[in-house]
Parts: C-alpha cells; structure tokens; sequence
C-alpha cells in the first residue's frame, strides 16, 4: 500500500498545470485583490486574513479537482487495467489516491499562508496557525474523493470542461471568491450548504478569533461521505467497463 501511495505521488508531481493553477493563479488573485483599496476598503488587515483562506482553500480544492484528468489520462493508457488485475481492492486504491492528492494539496495552503505573512504582514497567534493549517490541508479530503470520482465517471472530452464547471462554481457559490453575505439571499443559502464554504468557514471562524462550528464539521462529514461513495461507484464502474472489453 505504502509503494502505491509513493508511485501515486511521483505520478502527481509530473502534471504540468498543476503549479500554474493550483498555487500562482490563487497566489496572483491573493495579491491582486488584497491591494486593490476599491475591493479592500479600509480595513485591509481584514481582508488580507480573509483572502488567506478563501485563496489557500481555492488553491487546495483546484489541486484535488485537478486528479480527475489525471485518472482520464489513467484509463486511456491502462493503468486501471493494470490496478483491476492487482491485489489491491477498490476501497484502497480510492483511499492510496486520495492520499496521493492531498500531498498535492499541501502545497498551495503554505504558499497561500506565508504569503499573507510575508507580503500583507498577516499575523495571527500559534494556536491559530496550528488550527488553520490542517483545517485547509486537511479539510480538503472531501474534494479528493470528488475529484477521484468525476475522473473514474468523465472522458477525455468531457473531464476537462466538467471539472472547471464544478471548481468554479463550488468555489463561486460557496464564498471562496465573493462573500456570501453580499450574495442574493438564495445564493447564499445554497451557498451555505456547499462543502467549499464548510470548508472555508472553519478556518475563517478560527482566523477572526472563534472556532469551527458544529454545523461545518457535520456538514463538511456529509459531503465527505457522498464523495467517498462517489469515487468507490466511479472506480467500480470503470473497473466493469474495462472488464466488458
């Protein structure tokens, strides 16, 4: 399992996109919108700690969203052939790539974070740090399974364009980008649901001096359940198909 999950990781890190549009589109989005008065106001201390989050998060979600083209490229040139025929069972070669994933997903949460330290002079206390950090890297499993699902059920023609739909409006309708509260009430109320402002919201909570809710953490499991069913039905499915052939 341990040598699956390494060949997983060196497998990740050959994606050529994913620096550019998991750490410097959210890293040039960071800075651009954190010093910009029109956009910040004049508590710019605020909106750099908020932008921390909704950035870092962005950047960890679209590096577990971008797996899915990777699992296309996976069964365009047999690689889950090659799994079916293995000891391996689907319930750990979904757990070895979510594992995989979230590797990938470490990467633009400390990027994002020290930026803000760096460039904006956010400053929060330790414990705050401690909370935050996992919250954004780990918190994002739910998005993992996702991406492992939509990778396992899209095409070649279908997987790019489904996963930019899905990252985009997740993140749009879920706060990353915008707010909530200066959303249309039924925007925000859907948005509300969304695993991507569950998500966010538990590092906000703890950024600003509270802590994550219980109603984030339940509904953050939801999602996380549903994921997980999703990705074990794709790879299933996929396994059946490559089976019939």
């Amino acid at each position: 399992m341990r040598a699956y999950v390494r060949l997983e990781l060196r497998r990740l890190m050959r994606m050529p996109g994913l620096l550019i549009f998991t750490v410097l589109m959210p890293l040039l989005s960071y800075v651009l919108f954190t010093n910009i008065n029109t956009i910040t106001g004049e508590d710019k201390a605020t909106a750099a700690t908020y932008t921390m989050v909704s950035m870092a998060g962005y950047g960890a979600i679209g590096a577990l969203l971008n797996y899915a083209s990777g699992l296309v490229i996976d069964r365009s040139i047999g690689w889950l052939r090659q799994l079916r025929i293995s000891p391996l069972p689907p319930l750990k070669v979904v757990f070895g790539k979510g594992v995989a994933a979230m590797g990938a997903a470490l990467l633009p949460v400390l990027i994002l974070c020290g930026a803000a330290v760096l460039i904006n002079g956010v400053r929060l206390g330790a414990g705050q740090w401690l909370a935050i950090l996992p919250l954004l890297w780990l918190g994002a499993l739910p998005f993992a399974l996702l991406g492992i699902g939509l990778g396992y059920l899209a095409t070649s023609q279908t997987a790019q364009p489904l996963n930019f739909l899905v990252y985009l409006g997740l993140s749009i309708v879920g706060g990353l980008w915008l707010p909530l509260d200066i959303m249309p009430g039924w925007v925000a109320a859907i948005g509300r649901l969304l695993p991507t402002h569950t998500y966010a919201d538990m590092s906000w909570r703890v950024a600003f001096g509270g802590a994550p809710s219980l109603a984030d953490v339940a509904t953050l499991a939801v999602w996380l359940a549903l994921f997980a069913g999703l990705a074990v039905f794709g790879y299933r499915r996929s396994v059946r198909s490559l089976a019939a052939l």
